[in-house]
């Protein structure tokens, strides 16, 4: 099995659509975060690595904002890309992330038991990341605004502490 990943421009990409802003971002964390898709060895087990992006960039927070809905909308795509159809609403999203988040589930069963095979062999066709990352963008657009709703209070949380 052949994977497709996303480059670390794609998750600058993704981290300007959710926050409709270019933000800061430590370059060298942004790398490591981005190449937790990747295994050793063989890098063919979609969902443990796909567990990894997650929780990796998670760990890392390489974006000055907007790290939580990235990291949502990057794993996902990277799912999609990846010939995974998602069994996951908009309404149930934002629960099945925070569990993954608060240490309530763990990321690669949390993905296990959303990513369904999509029925057809994806790899025939070149991969589009831009695609993929649309469609998550368009499908879980309430998700993605409290990701980043929550992600700026928590910013601008920080910075007031930092101010004072």
């Amino acid at each position: 099995m052949h994977l497709e990943y996303l480059t670390v421009q794609d998750v600058l990409w993704i981290n300007f659509q959710v926050t409709k802003s270019v933000h800061r971002f430590n370059y060298a964390r942004l790398e490591e975060a981005t190449y937790y898709q990747y295994a050793y060895g063989e890098s063919n087990s979609l969902i443990p690595q796909a567990g990894r992006l997650l929780s990796g960039f998670l760990k890392l927070s390489p974006m000055e904002a907007g790290n939580e809905p990235t990291a949502f909308v990057a794993v996902l795509a990277f799912l999609v890309l990846n010939g995974r159809r998602l069994d996951l609403s908009d309404d149930q999203a934002l629960d099945w992330f925070s569990g993954i988040r608060e240490g309530r589930t763990k990321a690669t069963e949390a993905i296990s038991a959303v990513a369904k095979e999509a029925g057809h062999d994806h790899h025939h066709v070149r991969a589009d990341v831009r695609k993929a990352t649309v469609s998550i963008l368009n499908g879980y657009p309430k998700t993605i605004a409290a990701l980043a709703n929550a992600n700026s209070l928590a910013a601008s949380s920080a910075s007031a502490t930092i101010a004072q």
